[in-house]
């Protein structure tokens, strides 16, 4: 007798379990229900566009408040290769932080120190170059090389 009671009480926990673990059949009919709805969606129009790479690197830039801000990109607006990296690694290397954004296309360079007065010319022959450098910075470029 006690054999039979200890049988039924596991069949019943155990259907009880089985019933309390499987899907919720009114959420899944609901879900489908939106799959199949041909309705397009409501957007916030009210929400901020998403901001692209290049705005997100230069902000963070910004963030970490340096004096001076450069980017650079290729004059004929192709994606940096090999070559360019490697110029503009030498050639700015003593920066803070450089950034490759905007899908390849520009390097945000942002220093605290100025650079050596002519660093850049060999960097405008190949690229453009765009300054947003803190109004207040001092001069970008310097006869002597900066103290660290």
């Amino acid at each position: 007798m006690k054999r039979i009671i200890t049988s039924a009480t596991f069949l019943l926990s155990l259907a009880a379990l089985g019933s309390a673990c499987g899907p919720n059949q009114r959420i899944l009919e609901s879900a489908n229900e939106n799959q199949s709805s041909s309705e397009p969606v409501a957007v916030n129009s009210k929400a901020a566009p998403a901001r692209s790479s290049f705005e997100q690197d230069l902000e963070a830039m910004r963030t970490a408040d340096f004096k001076f801000i450069i980017a650079f990109r290729r004059k004929d607006g192709r994606t940096l290769d090999a070559s360019d990296k490697e110029l503009l690694g030498k050639t700015i290397s003593q920066a803070n932080r450089r950034r490759l954004s905007d899908e390849g296309r520009a390097v945000i360079v942002g220093s605290n120190f100025p650079f050596l007065t002519g660093a850049f010319d060999p960097l405008t022959e190949r690229f453009k170059v765009e300054h947003y450098s803190k109004p207040d910075s001092g001069p970008m470029f310097s006869n002597t090389v900066p103290n660290r």
